[in-house]
């Protein structure tokens, strides 16, 4: 209706949908940091700090505290927060540490980070731009004047690495440009000695295999010398580590190459003008070779370190080296207890020794040692999880109240373990597997006659897998048998029983080296029945998945991923003489490529999936009648909702079949009903370990119908899951519904009345939705656009957001919101509004006059919180998904939204405004970043020549969609991550008195 010719009032109502299914995570486990080679530093509390270079939750490295045995990830490293920190923090002097990664950030060229211990928190202190400013920044060294002084290895002027200083505050500057004459790759922290800074080069100079320089605070650069290589004056190339200033006043390094046997040197050098250099020693692979990492002191005077080769076993070792050149091993390296040490030594407060190897130990993920001056070594911790990771199967009832499922790696042991889930006191044990007796577990355990039964990938005499024996109530697992390549090698569960035996495929082996199916007795006796020949044959087929279908005609039947005419997987049947035979071989387009094995359900009818195929090439799941042999296409699914179906399915006694999708998603298939999408598991449905063998997630049923999935990937520590998902609990929405609709489930968004009110709306409203009615009418008052709005205290599950604009294109700003059942708020006037019990009729009224302005147009908006980014962003913080939009816990100027909008933390005080600004050809430029992961709010940029305005408009971005408006220059390229917005005012700076610029940030 038009007030006025300037003033307009729409009324627009919006909903968003609801989801049926709840998921909660009962256990998370930890994907373990790999790949150290970065020194410990004591942490003043007893325990160590170190850091990853890869692993973790985003394979991007992970923060850890060693405290005696016990290994604990303190923060996951994910690429736009830091890459593979690859040197070891330092003391900022200020109570916190700062470290580097070697790549990631905004550039992906490395930052340096700060971690505080008192809140737990890692936070960017600076972001390398690349070029000029250098990139793959190194380790840094504090100096007394409060800055960090560190190197790039590439990048600056020259492409060759630089010298920077940094404060703790993140003020940045560049002192040296290396030139590739004078060195390259700057590497080791640098260290003080008379004052000035020392440090090498890994290559450069002369003979190009590196240099030894010296730089001054303010950047005054000095060449000392060039490495010589084999021999020569200064025999050595590469240094790795380093320098350390010794005792007796001379800097002592390694270098990591180089030499009279080619695998390294120690030297020393004198202070002077023109330094003194020594060789102290030559490395050789029997007594260690390849030193790297920094030397350290003892309380004896010795130098201590470590080699990355060599020794009695070729892992490595750890050795003593006088200053006058005398070497002993004192430690090799056996595998078993350690391998490749790279990191160097850290001296603790008592004059012990502590470091950490790259590999060996458990897993291969290394572990942590101690060395004492009298060579006395011992492993204090591994690195990897004890308690295991990656769950590879789906749960199974142990018949006594717990679950039982297998954690591909980890362990005490490394190779695996097998976790019990006690439902009653929701605690987790896990028991560990040994290689002997299986590495690798894959695939949900098997029940028969009491007996669980279960198949490792990998382990046994010839490592080709197992089949394993375990006892709940002991923990004790056994070996049963041992696989090799002619049976079938690399087996998967989970097993089926049948005739008192229990029958399954390995993926690799056989006559043809394309996979078998065989048969296993309790007493461990197996016995190859198939041997598949690929895509030709007399059994065609590659790569067979588990597990095999019993039907009720006595035959198995199951699915080859790969193989067939095709090559993309076959269905296959094994009558109960043994005989093969081929049911279909899946095309090259259309049902094909099933990752997953197959599922007989009530009715008899036997379920699989594969991952493409369908409407949209997002995968099908398939249906075989044993009956007669005939299979056919019963559901496509969809990229937008899930996609890629894989691992097994589970079947419950109504008919129908439940699985995983590979974009995390739960769903079920009933012939009466059709798929269903359950919910979103938040997590990856597979996930590849570390030798690139694929896990699936797993489901199990529990008498109530909720649903106990594992997934292989996910959770905060990234390495995957235990999960409950069930029936939502009825919401005053749902119970509203039903009451009034007949249904729990009816769509927000109809108008059974044809009142032209959707259902959400009359349910904010207070109003039935099965009898016509009329909506609240904003209406011109004084000038001023209001509307009044019943608000429901009870209807605490939807939020009320009222709106103005001065454009229908928006940008909309709210006048006020009322979320979780809490009174309106925000800058328009609210009146007749309380915290108290019953319906309010509260009163809206735009700040705005109408009349005389530019037009006015005002909308009333109702939408559930599901799933929005701010809503559980709330919820992670604080603890309160309804926390205020408005204030500001930690006082630094920042509310809680504008927080949002700039990824920073409410609860930690952050310094700069959210918008950049520089002068470019007497126009302001202004910058900002837009995460499209927030849809969920309106970010508006102004101008105005005086503080009280009048402000204009430069640019907007609405509810997540791009920036728009006159002062958009460049920057959205529909990226779904993160992206630097950069705007220029139209309006020219010089000659006005002033210009200011601000932020909007609303819902």
């Amino acid at each position: 209706m038009q007030m006025s010719p300037r003033a307009w009032i729409l009324s627009a109502l919006l909903c968003h949908g609801a989801a049926g299914w709840d998921v909660s995570v009962l256990r998370d486990f930890e994907k373990p940091g790999a790949n150290t080679v970065a020194p410990l530093i004591a942490d003043g509390t007893g325990g160590f700090l170190g850091v990853s270079s890869s692993g973790g939750a985003s394979d991007a490295g992970v923060l850890f505290r060693v405290d005696g045995g016990d290994v604990q990830a303190l923060h996951q490293f994910t690429g736009n927060g830091g890459d593979g920190p690859a040197a070891g923090l330092v003391s900022g002097g200020d109570g916190n540490f700062y470290g580097s990664t070697s790549s990631g950030g905004s550039g992906g060229f490395g930052l340096v980070f700060r971690y505080s211990p008192a809140t737990g928190e890692v936070a960017t202190v600076h972001d390398f731009a690349g070029g000029a400013e250098g990139s793959v920044p190194g380790a840094l060294a504090a100096h007394s004047d409060g800055f960090l002084y560190g190197v790039t290895r590439a990048g600056g002027n020259n492409g060759h690495g630089t010298v920077f200083r940094i404060s703790t505050a993140g003020a940045f500057t560049t002192l040296h440009h290396f030139t590739g004459t004078a060195g390259s790759d700057p590497c080791g922290p640098l260290v003080l000695a008379g004052g000035i800074f020392h440090g090498l080069c890994r290559s450069g100079g002369t003979a190009g295999v590196g240099t030894a320089f010296r730089i001054t605070t303010a950047g005054g650069f000095t060449h000392l010398f060039d490495f010589t290589g084999g021999a020569g004056a200064r025999p050595g190339a590469s240094p790795d580590g380093g320098l350390v200033l010794h005792s007796s006043g001379k800097l002592v390094g390694t270098t990591e190459f180089g030499g009279s046997s080619g695998f390294g040197t120690a030297f020393t050098f004198t202070t002077d003008a023109v330094p003194v250099f020594t060789a102290l020693h030559s490395f050789s692979d029997p007594t260690g070779s390849q030193p790297v990492g920094s030397l350290v002191e003892g309380n004896d005077g010795q130098l201590y370190g470590a080699c990355a080769a060599g020794g009695d076993s070729g892992f490595g070792n750890l050795f003593r080296l006088s200053i006058a050149g005398v070497h002993a091993a004192l430690h090799d390296f056996a595998g078993v207890d350690g391998a490749s040490p790279r990191a160097g030594l850290t001296k603790d407060a008592a004059g012990v020794f502590h470091g950490v190897t790259s590999a060996g130990g458990p897993g291969q993920l290394g572990v942590v040692f101690s060395l004492t001056t009298a060579g006395v070594f011992a492993v204090d911790a591994a690195m990897s999880p004890t308690e295991g990771f990656i769950p590879s199967g789906a749960p199974v009832s142990d018949g006594a109240g717990g679950w039982v499922f297998p954690l591909a790696r980890g362990g005490s042991e490394g190779a695996g373990a097998i976790a019990r889930y006690d439902g009653v006191s929701e605690t987790l044990t896990a028991h560990p597997l040994t290689a002997a007796a299986g590495d690798t577990p894959d695939g949900a355990l098997t029940v028969l006659n009491g007996t669980m039964f279960g198949i490792a990938a990998r382990g046994g005499s010839v490592d080709r897998g197992t089949a394993f024996t375990f006892d709940p109530g002991t923990g004790a697992t056994a070996l049963l048998a041992d696989f090799n390549t002619s049976a079938g090698s690399l087996a998967e569960g989970p097993l089926t029983p049948a005739a008192g035996a229990l029958f399954g495929v390995a993926r690799e082996g056989g006559a043809s080296a394309r996979g078998t199916f065989y048969r296993l007795t309790t007493g461990g006796t197996r016995t190859r029945i198939v041997s598949f020949t690929g895509t030709i044959g007399t059994a065609p087929g590659r790569d067979p998945r588990g597990p095999v279908v019993l039907a009720p005609n006595q035959s198995f039947y199951g699915i080859t991923a790969l193989g067939g005419a095709s090559n993309t997987g076959v269905i296959y049947k094994v009558n109960a003489l043994g005989t093969y035979s081929q049911i279909a071989a899946f095309g090259v387009t259309g049902p094909r490529l099933p990752d997953g094995g197959l599922t007989l359900a009530a009715d008899g009818l036997i379920y699989g999936t594969c991952r493409s195929g369908g409407t949209d090439d997002a995968g099908v799941l398939i249906r075989i009648d044993p009956a007669n042999d005939t299979w056919e296409t019963v559901a496509s699914f969809e990229p937008a909702t899930a996609s890629e179906p894989v691992g097994g399915l589970l079947a419950s006694a109504d008919g129908a079949v439940t699985g995983v999708t590979a974009s995390g998603h739960v769903f079920r298939f009933a012939p009466a009903t059709g798929l269903e999408i359950l919910a979103d598991l938040g997590a990856p449905g597979e996930a590849a370990d570390e030798s690139n063998l694929i896990h699936h997630a797993g489901i199990a049923e529990l008498p109530d119908g909720a649903l106990l999935v594992t997934t292989p990937a996910g959770g905060a520590g990234g390495g995957g899951g235990l999960l409950l998902v069930s029936a939502a609990p009825d919401t005053p929405l749902a119970v509203w519904k039903l009451g009034l609709l007949g249904s729990a489930d009816a769509p927000n968004t109809a108008d059974p009345d044809g009142d032209r009110v959707p259902t959400i709306v009359e349910y904010a409203l207070d109003t039935d939705p099965s009898i016509p009615g009329v909506a609240p009418q904003p209406v011109l008052q004084d000038g001023r656009l209001q509307i009044v709005v019943p608000r429901n205290p009870e209807h605490s599950d939807v939020i009320y957001i009222v709106e103005v604009a001065s454009d229908l294109a928006g940008p909309w700003l709210p006048l006020a919101v009322s979320e979780g059942g809490k009174p309106f708020s925000g800058p328009g006037y609210v009146s007749g509004d309380a915290p108290t019990p019953g319906i309010k009729a509260v009163l809206l009224r735009d700040l705005m006059d109408a009349g005389g302005g530019p037009r006015r147009f005002l909308r009333f908006r109702v939408m559930t919180p599901d799933g929005l980014p701010l809503v559980v962003w709330k919820q992670t913080h604080f603890g309160d998904p309804w926390a205020d939009d408005h204030a500001d816990p930690d006082h630094d100027g920042r509310s809680n939204l504008l927080e949002y909008f700039a990824g920073t933390l409410p609860n930690t005080p952050d310094t700069g405004g959210q918008l950049g600004l520089s002068i470019q050809a007497g126009q302001a430029d202004l910058a900002l970043v837009r995460d499209p992961s927030r849809p969920d709010i309106t970010i508006v940029v102004e101008a105005a020549d005086t503080l009280s305005g009048p402000w204009e408009i430069l640019s907007f971005s609405q509810q997540g969609a791009p920036f728009t408006g006159p002062a958009y220059l460049s920057g959205e390229t529909g990226s779904p991550s993160p992206m630097s917005i950069l705007l220029r005012d139209p309006e020219p700076v010089s000659g006005r008195p002033s210009r200011f610029f601000r932020i909007h940030v609303t819902r």
